[in-house]
This record gives structure tokens, C-alpha cells and sequence, in this order.
């Protein structure tokens, strides 16, 4: 046999100016963060002028503090603005209360921890003109899960989505959210999306199977909001200008890891069992014989159409003691995107909306 091995004399990559701004909670820890670690991952595609990294501390806990920072973000957004930057994306950094889901501003006076509603405070951080580099942008909030785990604070968040109108927007799930398991997701999203030029969506899940540790630490979701930019022209030709052929529409999705002996319905199993306290006990988990889940919708990959289906809970045995464990999916539409063995359950969290 004989063979022939050629290698390119050249490669196209998209170079197009980027903006990183890191938006940090006064008092929190920022070395190592996500932001700094993807400003890195780009620096070798970029020269200074078209790579900006930006990084603020924000403190607006009392009335007075709040003043200045209305002063110093009028300030930075006409600057960014003027930068008209062709990717922005943008990180924010705090803490949110585990009894109200409620997200912190600051300090007060005394040097108290000062926390505000979700809608609050998403207006306050990004008022005018910071409001207008949000407009169209990648938002990525690094805080822990309590955000969107109670209906009340997760439909505040979606309403200043929709106020804010960025393009996509990524939260997760996690109580107790570690930002350096989502390192190996950022730094492919920042070589698959910002440097070839993929679209988000389409490559969303192959950035999650390769996050391995992001995969049993949270579930993701990611909010897409549709008809903000013209369609995408071919690559090395785009342009970042405004679609007013389609309405701005919204969509949902929530990606959880299932796992037959670990992550049944992407929920995690006990690590023992608490009955007999064996330790990762869990055999396979098989479909319970009674119940069922009247709401659950997979869709067919192949034909992208909506098949209904009763979607039983699935039953967990100790290998010890017998005693089982049931799980059961999220009461959304869902789509299987995985083996009989483990996976992605991609749920519908938000169908399309104006």
C-alpha cells in the first residue's frame, strides 16, 4: 500500500475583535476564574487591540456606593460601546442567599453582606450605558444553583433576559457551584465558538461530553434568545448587524447527565445507601412496574418530531439490603440524547416566546 501525507500551508480561524468583561462580587476570590482562563486560551489569536479584557468589582450595598457606580458603569459602557466588539462576552461573579435566592450587591455601611431580588439587581448592574453591551451578548452567571432552583427567582432572571435581551445566557445548577469544574468548557467553547466560529447551540452538548467534571457537579442551562442578528454569512465574511426580518423570540433548554448506576434521570443517587450503609450499592436502574410520568415528551432525533411517551420512574436496588431508590424526569418536554447507558437529557425548559 502506499500513502500520501500532506499537511496544510494554512488555516482560517475567526479573529474578529472580542470583548471579556468580569463583573466580581466585592470580596470574592478572582484568581483562576473562568474569564482570566479563557482571555488566555484567545491571547495567541489575537493582538491587544482586538482582544479586551475587562474585570470590575462592584459594591452598590448602600444608596451612596450606588451613585458611584452609576458614574463608573455610564463610563465604561460608552467606552465598550465604542469599541463595537464582534463577540461579548460576559461573566458575572457573586454570591446568592440559599433561604431567599436572592443575589448580593455589596457591602453596607457597617460591612454587612447586602443581597437584592434577582430583577433588582440585574437592573442595577447593568444600567445605562452598560445595558447596551449586554444587548446581543454571551452571559455567563457563576453563581451557585439556588438562582434557578425556585420558581420565583428563576422567572425574575428570565424576565431581565428578556429585558436585556443577550444572545445566549448560561447559569447552573449546582447548591454549592465550583467554577474550576467548568474550566475544560470554557476553554472549548473559547476554541469551537470564538475561534472556528461554530454556533453555540449546535455545539452545545459536544462541549458538555467533554467536560467531565462539569457533568456530575450540575446540570446547564442555557437561554437563547433568537432574531437579534441578522443569519450568519458565510465564515470570514460576517457581520454583527440587527435581524428586523424575524422577532426576538426566546428559548430554554436545561441539560442534566444521566448515568443507569449513578444518575438515574440525571438525579444522583445516594453515595450510600441509607438503609443498610453500603457504599455506591446502586445496581442498574430498571423501569418501575407502577407509575408514571404524565408530562414527559421525547422527541424523535431523526425526524425532530414530538413523540409522546409514559416515561416510568426508574427503580434503583442496594446490592446489600434491597431497598430501592426511584427517580423520575423533570415535568418538561425532553429529548434523549445518549445510549441505554448514559448520556444527556435535554429539556425544554422555555418553548419559543416573544
Amino acid at each position: 500500500m502506499r500513502g500520501v501525507c500532506e499537511r496544510a500551508s494554512k488555516t482560517q480561524v475567526c479573529a474578529e475583535s472580542i470583548l471579556i468583561l468580569h463583573l466580581v462580587c466585592v470580596g470574592m476570590e478572582r484568581h483562576g476564574s473562568l474569564p482570566k482562563l479563557l482571555h488566555t486560551s484567545l491571547e495567541d489569536y489575537h493582538t491587544q487591540d482586538s482582544l479586551v479584557y475587562e474585570e470590575v468589582f462592584f459594591d452598590f450595598g448602600t444608596v451612596e456606593k450606588f451613585v458611584q457606580w452609576r458614574k463608573q458603569v455610564g463610563l465604561l459602557g460608552t467606552r465598550l460601546t465604542a469599541g463595537n466588539f464582534r463577540w461579548k462576552i460576559i461573566f458575572i461573579t457573586v454570591h446568592s442567599k440559599v433561604n431567599r435566592r436572592d443575589l448580593f450587591a455589596g457591602k453596607d455601611e457597617s460591612g454587612g453582606d447586602v443581597a437584592m431580588e434577582v430583577e433588582d439587581f440585574m437592573n442595577c448592574i447593568f444600567i445605562p450605558t452598560l445595558d447596551k453591551v449586554v444587548y446581543a451578548s454571551t452571559l455567563f452567571m457563576l453563581t451557585c444553583g439556588h438562582l434557578v432552583a425556585f420558581e420565583e427567582s428563576y422567572m425574575a432572571m428570565k424576565k431581565a433576559i428578556m429585558h436585556l435581551r443577550p444572545e445566549y445566557t448560561i447559569m447552573f445548577t449546582a447548591p454549592d457551584f465550583i467554577s474550576a469544574v467548568a474550566k475544560v468548557f470554557v476553554v472549548t467553547y473559547s476554541i469551537q465558538v470564538l475561534i472556528q466560529g461554530h454556533d453555540l447551540l449546535a455545539i452545545f452538548q459536544d462541549l458538555l461530553n467533554i467536560s467531565m467534571d462539569l457533568r456530575m457537579h450540575a446540570d446547564v442551562i442555557v437561554f437563547y434568545i433568537r432574531g437579534l442578528l441578522a443569519p450568519k454569512a458565510p465564515f470570514g465574511a460576517r457581520s454583527r448587524t440587527l435581524n428586523v426580518t424575524i422577532p426576538p423570540s426566546i428559548v430554554g433548554y436545561r441539560y442534566s447527565w444521566y448515568h443507569t448506576h449513578r444518575r438515574p434521570w440525571g438525579k444522583a443517587l445516594p453515595i450510600r445507601c441509607p438503609k443498610c450503609g453500603a457504599i455506591r450499592p446502586w445496581s442498574r436502574s430498571k423501569r418501575a412496574q407502577e407509575g408514571s410520568h404524565a408530562k414527559a415528551r421525547a422527541m424523535a432525533a431523526s425526524e425532530c418530531e414530538e413523540e409522546v411517551t409514559n416515561a416510568k420512574a426508574q427503580v434503583s436496588t442496594c446490592l446489600g439490603c434491597r431497598s430501592e431508590v426511584r427517580t423520575e424526569p423533570l415535568c418538561d418536554a425532553y429529548e434523549i440524547q445518549g445510549d441505554k447507558f448514559s448520556g444527556w437529557i435535554k429539556y425544554t425548559i422555555c418553548a419559543a416566546e416573544l
